[in-house]
């Protein structure tokens, strides 16, 4: 039996996935919480072979950092990173904090039990790239590295210069990059540019 602990602060996905878990023989839902901070602690006093992790949970708790504590503490346990976020640095994030897979909710062709079977046999299921995102006259694929870059620091609500500042480049630089992503775009300012981006779920703020 594969003991389960869940993390997600959305009830009904929560619950969704509860009725997965609790419908398959082979799996027992050891415990479902809505807030990353306690799954360390539910590792501690329960025994969990597999956590469904979600990004952004109650309180703000990041279940990335939850993720790294757990991974740190109890490197036998399987994380699934499960999201409904297409930020594009979610993949090397994952993987950075060690987690073993990552399944994006909404936008996954591959349903959610058939990456817990592949990752409990064994294996690391990450997709290639993340889902593309349509914004406006472009898609995410078609901006640059460096644009993703400014991006990031224009979803924080940052000057530009403070974003030269700090990615180290001329506030020239700067609006040649936004200028290109509107060109793309076809939005009308840099705000509307960030409003799409954080309504669209390309880049989170704070995780």
């Amino acid at each position: 039996m594969i003991n389960v602990l869940i993390v997600e602060d959305q009830r009904m996905m929560r619950e969704n996935m509860e009725s997965h878990i609790q419908q398959n023989d082979r799996y027992h839902l050891a415990a479902s919480i809505s807030n990353a901070a306690l799954a360390e602690m539910i590792c501690v006093q329960h025994p969990v072979d597999l956590v469904l992790m979600d990004v952004c949970t109650e309180n703000d708790e990041s279940g990335f950092e939850a993720t790294k504590k757990i991974k740190i503490r109890f490197p036998n346990i399987k994380v699934i990173i499960v999201t409904s976020m297409l930020d594009c640095s979610y993949l090397d994030r994952a993987r950075q904090v060690g987690a073993d897979s990552i399944w994006f909710k909404d936008v996954s062709r591959e349903e959610l039990m058939k990456v817990v079977e592949r990752t409990m046999n064994g294996e690391s299921v990450y997709p290639d790239t993340t889902p593309e995102v349509i914004l406006g006259n472009a898609t995410s694929y078609e901006f640059s590295e460096a644009e993703i870059r400014v991006l990031r620091l224009l979803v924080e609500g940052m000057t530009y210069k403070q974003m030269a500042d700090a990615l180290g480049i001329t506030i020239d630089t700067v609006k040649a990059h936004v200028s290109s992503m509107l060109s793309k775009t076809g939005f009308p300012s840099k705000t509307k540019l960030a409003a799409v981006v954080i309504s669209k779920k390309l880049i989170v703020n704070g995780f």
